[in-house]
């Protein structure tokens, strides 16, 4: 297994773990999804895979859709899923055509809404808006109403596509105009934010500025597939009677293996866009995630049988309890290769008979050690039924210093490369 580590992988060092390169792209920049990849990585396994026109390119865990949305402008079939219905309606939305002479009418439109204003159901509740109890909000008041109001007006426009093209750019808005930014694991606040004072008519340039950005792409990307993107925890949908397809190729990023719940930094988006109601649905949705974080009680993991590396990861990690963080680490860690090693086995079952699996992961850090997530999923992908190509090294990346791991100071970002076939 060892053998197996590419270190002269031809996109090492290319910056493909990361999605700075959306931020100038047609359709990838409507909105910037920091967790997402590069589309060259996914360019280079359609080439390496040789998909054809009819063959399918599938997204378990599709995020913003980058991989949909290349494999789509690239003339390939695409098929996500995603169980956060914020970044769902992303990808969905990223992949649409555009009406300009409706984007144009109802742009003004919702700008005049804007304008009027409409008390937000969001005025008061947790830290979204300024209250006697708050030393900082998320959103001043002028922000959530004007958004309000303008969201409002949107439930007026007929065309699908139009109507949600609209609501992104105005969640886009908001969060421009929003007094915490995302950092790394949660939403820190702006240095500045008080002087900002963000208002309505920042939030309305904001909002011309986004849907100028969407015209212009209008004009020079059209889509001539049409993707397919379902809202729906994947080790579920996988293994139902709805996901009557087969696969060429599966580009993917499953959650790294950090403690990171990826819904609670898309919190400010899951409640603007009405995606969910209350901490309530927010738990729910948690539930529904890979077990790669500890901010819900999921089931226990039942298998336990990944491999060497993992069984030596796992020994230290339970040796070392005083050095962890939470109690609830090793189990955290046993949930989350058994959640990949289910997931690999369906997708087997989904696969073509040349059908390939690109899987972007990170290694993690826990008892000041590194843990081999990527070769301890290359082992479980070989126990699912695949056959290991290789484990490519992409990139290296500097790690922020913990008082739980102070010695770990980078950490390998890698894909893990699967096949059906030997040949």
């Amino acid at each position: 297994m060892l053998n197996t580590l590419n270190h002269e992988f031809e996109l090492k060092n290319k910056g493909t773990t990361n999605a700075v390169d959306t931020v100038s792209l047609p359709r990838h920049r409507w909105y910037y999804y920091k967790e997402g990849f590069s589309p060259v990585l996914v360019e280079k396994a359609i080439e390496i895979a040789d998909v054809q026109e009819d063959e399918i390119v599938l997204d378990p865990f599709n995020g913003s859709g980058t991989t949909t949305l290349t494999a789509s402008t690239n003339d390939k079939k695409a098929i996500g899923i995603e169980v956060n219905p914020f970044t769902c309606f992303l990808s969905k939305t990223k992949a649409s055509n555009v009406n300009l002479s409706e984007l144009n009418t109802w742009e003004n439109l919702l700008i005049k809404g804007a304008e009027k204003e409409k008390t937000s159901p969001l005025m008061g509740f947790s830290t979204f808006s300024e209250t006697i109890e708050l030393k900082k909000w998320l959103f001043n008041d002028e922000v959530l109403t004007s958004f309000e109001g303008a969201w409002k007006k949107s439930k007026e426009i007929s065309s699908y596509n139009t109507r949600r093209i609209l609501r992104l750019a105005l969640i886009s808005a908001a969060m421009k105009n929003c007094n915490a930014k995302k950092d790394g694991k949660c939403l820190r606040y702006r240095p500045t934010w008080q002087e900002k004072q963000y208002d309505r008519d920042s939030f309305v340039e904001s909002f011309r500025n986004k849907v100028k950005e969407i015209k212009e792409d209008a004009e020079n990307s059209y889509i001539n597939k049409n993707t397919t993107i379902i809202n729906n925890d994947s080790r579920n949908f996988l293994a139902s009677k709805n996901a009557s397809f087969k696969f060429k190729l599966c580009v993917t990023s499953p959650p790294y293996l950090n403690t990171f719940d990826y819904t609670d930094i898309y919190r400010p988006e899951l409640f603007l866009g009405k995606f969910v109601q209350s901490n309530k649905d927010l738990y729910k949705l948690r539930l529904k995630t890979v077990r790669s974080h500890i901010q819900a009680k999921w089931k226990s993991p039942k298998l336990s049988d990944f491999g060497m590396l993992y069984e030596q990861s796992i020994s230290h990690i339970k040796d070392n309890q005083d050095q962890l963080m939470d109690k609830r680490i090793p189990l955290m860690v046993q949930a989350y290769f058994e959640d990949m090693f289910n997931i690999l086995k369906m997708l087997k079952a989904k696969a073509d008979e040349n059908a390939q699996v690109w899987l972007v992961v990170s290694n993690s850090a826990y008892a000041d050690r590194e843990i081999p997530v990527d070769l301890i999923i290359g082992e479980i992908g070989t126990k699912a039924g695949w056959f290991l190509r290789e484990v490519a090294v992409l990139e290296y990346i500097k790690r922020r210093k913990t008082k739980h791991s102070p010695n770990v100071t980078d950490l390998r970002e890698s894909v893990i490369i699967l096949a059906n076939s030997k040949n």
